[in-house]
């Protein structure tokens, strides 16, 4: 049983591997990435401008926002620029067959 802290996302098979969907818990807009078959979790705005990173390109491991060119490591949510920049990151956890982020 999961605690009140963990929000329902979505189905996990509704999540393809190298797939980026962009999901609402608790009215929060995060990506959920999948990746070599493992989840991240990254919020949906960059720290620049809020810009919707949905909007942006992956390539590996790094988030490239659509409105200023900002990259991001979806891993840490570390602007490659000046790490000490971050865009939120979220615990995920899958638990039957559906995706749960800690908000």
């Amino acid at each position: 049983m999961l605690d009140s802290s963990w929000s329902f996302a979505i189905e996990d098979s509704k999540l393809p591997n190298n797939g980026i969907l962009t999901v609402f818990p608790k009215g929060v807009s995060i990506l959920l990435i999948k990746k070599a078959k493992k989840i991240y979790a990254v919020s949906n705005k960059c720290a620049h401008m809020a810009c919707a990173l949905s909007g942006g390109t992956l390539e590996g491991y790094t988030l490239k926002c659509p409105c200023h060119d900002w990259k991001f490591d979806i891993r840490t949510g570390e602007f490659l620029s000046a790490k000490e920049i971050k865009i939120p990151t979220y615990q995920w956890k899958v638990s039957d067959g559906k995706i749960y982020l800690k908000i």
